[in-house]
């Protein structure tokens, strides 16, 4: 079998050089860092990640927590995804993407073979943070945790001032009737996102209706577009909306499939907003999507670098806020 030793002889380095190539510890000219791989190359070595990982006594592996129940990443997520292993692989980390729930009454957490973790959708009150916390896992947040919670690192938009500005940019356009279709109940972005709108409303001194913002039951929906469907025909029994905000562009495909079985025509009969931006579907659809772009991968990167900032026992700041920004296309119409 050949060896770290017999590299690094033929290339004419030490064994700490070879390993700092493949591990991109510490920087390597370009010269040498092509030397070592020809090298290795040749003679067929492949680095021991595991040997390697006990001599440093570190897995060299992050882990990507994104519980979701949707049996397809959303591009949101594959974005993140994307954004998470660029920043890590430069680092010479690995990712493990874990898309499973954790039971929120069960003290038995997953132990994955992590050095830390990336945690998205966070909770009020997450039972995993504190899981986290007892441990001493290194973690970083994709969201926003609890406002008393001061020691917990995360990256986030402006989901406040972001959600503000479409309620403000539909009420300046003539509606007073909006439904909001939200996250899940519980989650610091719902949390955020309904506040925002509400803020949309006092600031132009109209009545904010809690009834119109609907939360995403996941034991009641097959999927995010199921709960656009079902949650659209089921309000338009009882009430006449002009303008609608959903979670996902995934939610949005679902009202639009609703708003075809119902005869309802988009924009003219009923505004559409969504709170991300999946720029292939958003330009594809009839009519082409007004989007929140949350720059998905900017928000992976981040987390990333705080979190192998933390590892590395470097200084790393405890927020980071990626500013949204809102996309006007086609779906949206002024009805003074």
């Amino acid at each position: 079998m050949v060896t770290i030793d017999d590299v690094a002889k033929r290339a004419g380095v030490s064994k700490g050089t070879v390993s700092n190539v493949f591990s991109k510890k510490r920087p390597i000219s370009a010269e040498v860092t092509e030397r070592v791989l020809n090298v290795a190359k040749e003679l067929n070595y492949v680095p021991n990640h595991v040997a390697r990982s006990l001599a440093i006594k570190k897995t060299m592996i992050i882990g990507l927590k994104m519980p979701t129940l949707d049996m397809e990443l959303s591009s949101f997520d594959l974005k993140v995804i994307n954004g998470v292993v660029k920043k890590c692989s430069k680092s010479g980390y690995r990712v493990l993407l874990d898309k499973l729930y954790e039971s929120d009454d069960s003290a038995l957490f997953s132990r994955d073979p992590v050095d830390g973790v990336i945690l998205m959708n966070p909770k009020d009150k997450d039972p995993r943070i504190a899981q986290y916390k007892q441990f001493n896992l290194p973690y970083v947040v994709i969201g926003r945790p609890d406002e008393d919670d001061e020691t917990t690192k995360f990256v986030d938009n402006n989901n406040i001032e972001i959600v503000k500005e479409v309620g403000e940019f539909l009420i300046e356009n003539g509606h007073r009737d909006i439904l909001f279709l939200n996250a899940a109940y519980g989650m610091t972005v719902a949390d955020d996102r309904r506040e925002g709108l509400k803020q949309a409303f006092d600031n132009f001194s109209l009545p904010f209706k809690e009834e119109n913002v609907i939360y995403n039951d996941q034991e009641k929906y097959k999927n995010a577009s199921d709960y656009g469907f079902t949650s659209l025909l089921e309000s338009i029994k009882v009430k006449k909306f002009t303008a609608i905000i959903v979670d996902t562009d995934r939610v949005a495909l679902g009202v639009l499939r609703a708003a075809r079985e119902l005869g309802i025509d988009i924009p003219n009969d009923l505004s559409l907003v969504t709170l991300s931006n999946n720029e292939t579907l958003a330009l594809e659809t009839t009519p082409k999507l007004t989007s929140i772009e949350l720059f998905p991968e900017k928000l992976g990167e981040e987390a990333a670098e705080v979190l192998i900032n933390v590892l590395k026992e470097q200084l790393a700041p405890r927020k980071k806020i990626i500013p949204a920004k809102l996309v006007i296309r086609d779906s949206c119409k002024t009805i003074f």
